[in-house]
């Protein structure tokens, strides 16, 4: 089959067809035909959607400019480590309201603009892909990887009319959670920092200072207020669009966390349903669903970890509060606490 036979075969009407990557050099999209699957089962459509990506169909992005913008858009931005995956779960309706979580060309954009390159032409093909409602009365979610908060101001001047609910988590959760995971994730954040950082205004405000965190969870309390920093830059930049809730919202109540998010959003909440859903997601872990879990396991975790590792948090903490939190805008460390 030629590739303009291939591309032929592609309905990017139809939201079956779906971006699993993109090339901004090319430029061009590579679409494959999902199913809901697909859509609920993995944890991050990105490279462990579980696809053949080398069945892709290479579309090139002129071919995408014809896309009608999408009748209702809304954004999901988070931080890390903040219950992101467990409220997309609980918000996932299909095919009534279809839930992506982290799509690989958001950041694949992301990316792009990292390194300086153009993006501009991308965001309302992009956002007009990825919003194609499942039915006709239905709506999309798009809950972009947090490393892509640097791209967020721009997916929401490409969506003119949405809304966003930004997630975040406090210090300390952030901190401890970091604890938990592997060292491939250690490993990522100096390059998280350096994103969240350049991507907004504290890097100014931190001009002249020697930043060198002493150990990794001081770094990676560096990278919990360089986000939240970045948020209020985007807030600023698209101001009333944005919501923020923090992860005790979720973990204390899922259900009401989802509908004040589709309540935000300006979209039906069926509390009968979003109770059962929240029930159903809230006994398994987010990420891995095969596996049980609970809030009094996550709650016990937790509290072991603060304590095995109360010297090294409390080494971090005093770092912050010295050399990075006098930089800080007091609404970024606010973010989400009323």
């Amino acid at each position: 089959m030629t590739t303009a036979t291939q591309q032929a075969v592609v309905d990017v009407a139809d939201p079956r067809w779906f971006p699993v990557d993109l090339d901004p050099v090319t430029p061009r999209v590579a679409m494959l035909r999902i199913d809901e699957g697909h859509v609920t089962g993995p944890a991050f459509m990105d490279n462990r959607l579980g696809v053949d990506f080398s069945a892709a169909v290479a579309v090139p992005l002129q071919a995408l400019h014809a896309l009608p913008a999408p009748p209702r858009a809304a954004w999901l931005f988070h931080t890390s480590f903040c219950c992101s995956t467990l409220l997309a779960r609980a918000l996932q309706d299909t095919p009534a309201c279809m839930v992506y979580r982290e799509p690989l060309v958001l950041r694949r954009l992301s990316d792009a603009r990292d390194r300086g390159m153009a993006i501009a032409p991308w965001m309302v093909p992009t956002t007009r892909l990825l919003f194609r409602p499942w039915r006709d009365d239905g709506v999309v979610v798009v809950k972009p990887t947090h490393a892509a908060l640097n791209i967020a101001a721009d997916l929401l001047a490409a969506t003119p009319g949405s809304r966003a609910v930004a997630l975040l988590s406090s210090l300390d959760d952030f901190l401890v959670s970091n604890i938990k995971k592997t060292p491939e994730t250690h490993a990522k954040v100096p390059a998280l920092v350096e994103r969240a950082v350049a991507a907004g205004s504290l890097r100014q405000r931190l001009a002249g200072r020697e930043i060198e965190p002493p150990s990794l969870l001081a770094a990676v309390a560096l990278q919990w207020v360089a986000q939240r920093e970045l948020l209020v830059d985007i807030d600023a930049r698209a101001p009333g669009r944005l919501r923020f809730i923090d992860a005790s919202q979720v973990l204390a109540d899922l259900a009401a966390a989802a509908r004040d998010c589709l309540e935000w959003w300006g979209l039906p909440a069926d509390m009968d349903a979003l109770r059962d859903r929240a029930a159903a997601v809230a006994a398994v872990n987010a990420k891995q669903t095969s596996a049980t879990y609970s809030a009094r396991q996550r709650e016990d975790e937790a509290a072991q970890l603060a304590r095995m590792f109360a010297r090294e948090l409390a080494e971090a903490r005093a770092w912050f509060e010295c050399e990075i939190l006098p930089a800080i805008r007091p609404q970024a460390l606010a973010l989400g606490a009323g």
